[in-house]
């Protein structure tokens, strides 16, 4: 499972993922969950099956490519073009499903008729057919987060595999497994900003909560943990700090949270890391000088209850 976090800062926005993906016997901390679109001008995340995932952003990519180059594509197209490639896979999966387990088509099943035989398809065998679609179904549910610029601001689109998806009205989005505890701490820090402020948000501030939000979900949630992923997207620029950055940026958020590293601090510290391309070694050796406790810090980091 996963947890995938977006904020709208206004005109700039930040996507944080986990790396922890899973099967049936084995979990995994090795998954990069957010991708770009459309010449890195769309951060695109996932949540469900990682393979799944992965193939429709190779395939929503290759079509990307093959468009004129000359005509502009906007985030809204890149939204149109993912939807209808997860439900043109999805339709495919199942067209070989059922003519491999049932031997007729989607569309024999649509209309309850076998086509080539011009005859009703019996009961029993539509009654099966609709279990084991639902169970594929199930299996194969999936969402998916599009960031991007759109009219001189953030935008968030969220696709999924029921085809009702939608532009996030809301400053941020987020989902997977780890959306409850994620979703708890984002709608609580937007609903204390006065209205004016929730359109231009302060990007270090924004940057702590969503992180803050993901150390939540994984700390509670099945299947979210791992290196989180941070990327920056402003106008003119996108940023995905190095992995040990990343790691660091959490860690100091962690201290900020417990009240081991005072605010002011952690926001420098972290506007260092993520948008100034400080060396994790240095700040490394802020965050000990400036800890109210690095002892104790260090130990909880390290995993030690305290």
């Amino acid at each position: 499972m996963t947890v995938i976090n977006m904020l709208s800062l206004g005109e700039e926005g930040i996507a944080v993922a986990d790396e922890q993906s899973s099967n049936r016997i084995r979990r995994y901390n090795s998954t990069q969950k957010l991708h770009f679109l459309n010449d890195d001008k769309v951060v695109y995340g996932g949540s469900g099956p990682a393979d799944l995932i992965k193939e429709i952003y190779d395939m929503s990519k290759q079509k990307l490519s093959e468009m004129d180059p000359d005509k502009k594509i906007s985030l809204r197209n890149v939204y149109e073009l993912v939807n209808s490639t997860i439900s043109d896979y999805r339709n495919w999966l199942k067209e070989n499903f059922l003519r491999s387990n049932f031997g007729f088509g989607i569309d024999d099943f649509i209309t309850g008729t076998l086509i080539r035989a011009s005859k009703p398809i019996d009961r029993q065998v539509m009654d099966a057919v609709n279990s084991c679609l639902r169970g594929f179904s199930e299996n194969g549910s999936m969402q998916v987060l599009l960031g991007g610029i759109e009219n001189s601001r953030f935008v968030i689109y969220e696709v999924n595999s029921e085809g009702s998806g939608t532009k996030i009205s809301r400053p941020y989005a987020t989902i997977g497994s780890g959306q409850d505890e994620s979703d708890k701490i984002l709608s609580s820090y937007i609903s204390h900003l006065s209205r004016s402020k929730r359109d231009n948000l302060e990007r270090v501030e924004g940057l702590a909560k969503v992180l803050e939000a993901t150390n939540a979900s994984s700390r509670l949630n099945i299947g979210v943990g791992g290196a989180p992923l941070i990327v920056y997207i402003g106008k003119d620029k996108v940023r995905i700090p190095e992995e040990n950055l990343c790691i660091l940026a959490s860690e100091v958020v962690e201290g900020l949270t417990r009240d081991l590293l005072d605010r002011d601090l952690s926001y420098e510290l972290l506007d260092k890391l993520i948008f100034n391309d400080c060396s994790f070694e240095e700040i490394e050796e802020e965050i000990k000088k400036g800890s109210k406790d690095w002892k104790k810090l260090d130990r909880i980091l390290r995993g030690y209850k305290i």
